[in-house]
């Protein structure tokens, strides 16, 4: 029922002008509307005062209490069904009037800040794991058309399938569109690149407001800013997604990209005192491992190298390797 065909409806109930279907339509929308959203017609004890204020006024006082009743009804549906996703009408009738009630959804952040990781559910019973220096933002209740956060940084999402309700990752640049399935998203505000990883399921990422592609299980789209170009790729999922299950893993990885990652890993600054030593490469996986241990593993297979702790968040590593 549209917004348009309920005010008709309680127009033609106020003059007494309904049809006995037009009735039964109307009552049957109202007792459903209130059955399911019973819990946020008064949101306190304060807005509920205010309600009555707003109303008493305007009915006269021998119907006070029938009145009273029946305009709590509609009150109900009218705040469920115009306000609950932030809209707000005037909505009259003779002489009773409801004055803009509008019901707003707070905003929620969880923060992952770097040498931290965080796992939460949403409301909707999703799960999501935020790796280091990540932060996402929901409503504290999900509409009644789709399930939309907001994420800076990475994040594995379990979405709980709900095929009436899409969920939707937005990020600077690109959304990603799910019903129910599992994936990972990497965007941080530093990197060049956002990259979508699936892992079960079917995802849509849309991107300049019009370009859409469709990732299946075990592909990867990445999108470079700077280009505004997207690319997709089969990916051995565990490669990307094992930082979940407190993996780091390395696959003949240069310096320049690895040591970033261990810096949001642990929350250090890690000084490469030869910048030529960027372009060194080293393979390996690490499992809960201590930074101390994965720096001793690096020079170990690269003997030329030589790390060493300047504070309890700096190290500095000297030494000079190309391959």
């Amino acid at each position: 029922m549209t917004e348009q065909e309920l005010k008709i409806l309680f127009k033609k109930k106020q003059k007494g002008l309904l049809t006995n279907a037009e009735e039964s339509m109307l009552s049957s929308f109202e007792k459903k509307m209130i059955e399911r959203n019973h819990k946020i017609i008064f949101l306190n004890d304060k807005h509920s005062a205010k309600i009555r204020h707003d109303i008493y006024p305007k009915i006269d006082q021998p119907n006070l209490k029938t009145a009273y009743k029946k305009w709590i009804k509609i009150a109900a549906v009218i705040i469920i069904t115009l306000t609950i996703g932030g809209l707000s009408l005037n909505f009259s009738t003779g002489t009773h009037k409801i004055k803009q009630i509008k019901v707003k959804i707070a905003k929620l952040t969880k923060e992952a800040p770097f040498g931290k990781k965080l796992t939460f559910t949403l409301p909707d019973g999703s799960k999501v794991k935020l790796n280091s220096g990540s932060k996402i933002e929901y409503p504290e209740q999900f509409n009644d058309s789709l399930r939309e956060v907001l994420l800076s940084g990475e994040a594995f999402f379990d979405v709980k399938k709900d095929l009436t309700h899409p969920f939707i990752v937005k990020t600077a640049y690109v959304s990603t569109h799910v019903l129910g399935t599992s994936f990972n998203i990497k965007a941080y505000d530093d990197e060049n690149d956002i990259a979508v990883t699936l892992a079960t399921g079917k995802v849509r990422i849309n991107w300049n407001e019009k370009d859409t592609l469709v990732l299946a299980p075990s592909d990867q789209a990445r999108f470079n800013k700077s280009t505004k170009s997207i690319t997709k790729q089969k990916i051995d999922v565990d490669q990307f997604l094992g930082w979940k299950d407190g993996i780091l893993r390395f696959d003949d990885e240069k310096l320049e990209t690895a040591l970033p990652k261990l810096e949001k890993w642990f929350n250090v600054k890690i000084k490469l005192l030869n910048k030529k030593s960027a372009k060194c490469a080293f393979t390996g996986i690490f499992k809960d491992a201590s930074l101390q241990r994965i720096l001793e593993n690096i020079t170990f297979v690269k003997p030329t190298l030589n790390f060493q702790f300047t504070s309890a968040n700096e190290v500095e590593i000297s030494g000079y390797c190309t391959n």
